[in-house]
């Protein structure tokens, strides 16, 4: 009877003691997912704040154009799409920004259709100029967000008419690659209005305002998720963080490993290669595609470092899946170091414009463009790795991409 009793007890403090791990181990955890919720927001609302600036450069274009006020709204663009290159890496798992309603492909869908808003040249662009918006006034007689929002994906999810990528095409223009190394030459005086009944200037100019305008408001629209909720009420970040551990971790894990793997080694990388078409690049107008890449890969580090620097300089820093996987096993969380630092290496060594560093002739380029893609697969498996030393198992990541 004493040892059955004795048994009994040694059982109670194993059961008593796994308990404690366990609770230990899930606060442990759920700490990383605040800290990932909490760069997720800050990311998005530099964001928003990259994006007023712009717009206020943008009014400032439309009011006085000048190549002064036009080189201006072009340098507020660049500044702009850096933050939400960081954020990418919080896509790919149905989120706020890529669900079912979320605004992705109005926000950066690519490549752009840029025949269905402007007047294009033809024998440049490889394609028939359709039923421009800005010069059809009959069938588009007001420019608003609301008009460009539901022209988004008219006919077809390739026929892109908002978002950062309209208004680079608006800002730049056509790249005719003249001179080879050049982006698009659009004048300043394509926004000076004439004052006539069916002011195609003016209307650019509305059609750049209302992308813009439509453009924060998705913006924010994301961002209300990732808000911390008032008492009583529930948003994704309160869902996620009081959810199930494993399911947010694999979140995480899911949106930097198909960032990498699907999205830029796959689909900004190797399909421009393979066709050396600068049509393929995602920011074909200015140029700015090697920027793009470089604030992807920066992204995922802040993903899985768990720690974001502002753009005020201040630090988002917190428990991080790194220490996690350090934890768990060290040469694992050694070989994601290494190969997160492979990519920054070979992603900062590809030269701009990098529709120059994919043509058939270039093959130093190309061999840079092609060590990148191995580093990025590279770093995506060892994601997969990272992952499974925590007991954290990633599906197949195929088809997450654009």
């Amino acid at each position: 009877m004493a040892q059955c009793i004795r048994l009994a007890a040694y059982s109670l403090v194993a059961t008593l003691l796994i308990a404690g791990c366990t609770r230990r181990d899930d606060d442990a955890r759920r700490a990383v997912i605040e800290t990932y919720a909490d760069i997720v927001l800050a990311t998005y609302e530099d964001s928003i704040a990259t994006a007023r600036v712009l717009d206020d450069a943008v009014d400032a274009l439309i009011e006085s154009p000048s190549q002064e006020t036009l080189i201006a709204a072009r340098a507020q663009w660049r500044a702009a799409r850096i933050p939400y290159g960081y954020s990418e890496a919080f896509r790919f798992y149905g989120g706020p920004i890529d669900d079912e309603d979320g605004p992705e492909g109005r926000v950066n869908g690519w490549p752009l259709d840029e025949n269905h808003i402007d007047s294009v040249k033809a024998d440049a662009y490889n394609a028939g100029p359709g039923a421009n918006i800005v010069g059809n006034s009959d069938a588009f007689p007001a420019i608003t967000p609301e008009l460009i929002a539901g022209q988004n994906e008219a006919g077809g999810e390739k026929n892109i008419a908002s978002g950062y990528h309209a208004i680079e095409f608006l800002l730049w223009g056509q790249d005719f690659n003249d001179p080879p190394d050049s982006a698009g030459q659009r004048s300043h005086t394509d926004f000076v209005s004439s004052g006539s009944g069916n002011d195609i200037n003016a209307r650019r100019g509305q059609y750049l305002k209302a992308a813009t305008t439509l453009l924060i408001q998705d913006l924010e629209s994301v961002a209300e998720q990732w808000r911390k909720p008032q008492a009583g009420q529930t948003n994704y970040r309160s869902n996620l963080i009081s959810g199930d551990v494993p399911t947010a971790l694999k979140r995480m894990f899911t949106g930097a490993a198909a960032l990498a793997e699907v999205e830029m080694a796959g689909e900004r990388m190797n399909v421009p290669l393979l066709s050396s078409d600068q049509e393929e690049e995602q920011s074909c107008f200015s140029d700015t595609t090697a920027d793009d890449l470089r604030a992807n890969a920066a992204g995922i580090e802040h993903v899985y470092y768990g720690k974001y620097t502002r753009l005020d300089g201040s630090t988002v820093s917190g428990p991080s899946l790194a220490d996690l996987v350090k934890e768990k096993d060290p040469r694992v969380a050694e070989e994601m170091d290494a190969r997160i630092a492979r990519v920054r290496e070979t992603v900062d060594a590809i030269q701009a414009p990098f529709d120059r560093e994919i043509v058939t002739e270039n093959k130093d380029g190309q061999a840079r463009v092609k060590a990148s893609i191995e580093a990025l697969r590279a770093e995506a498996l060892s994601m997969t790795r990272a992952a499974r030393s925590i007991q954290i198992f990633l599906s197949d990541l195929q088809g997450l991409g654009d």
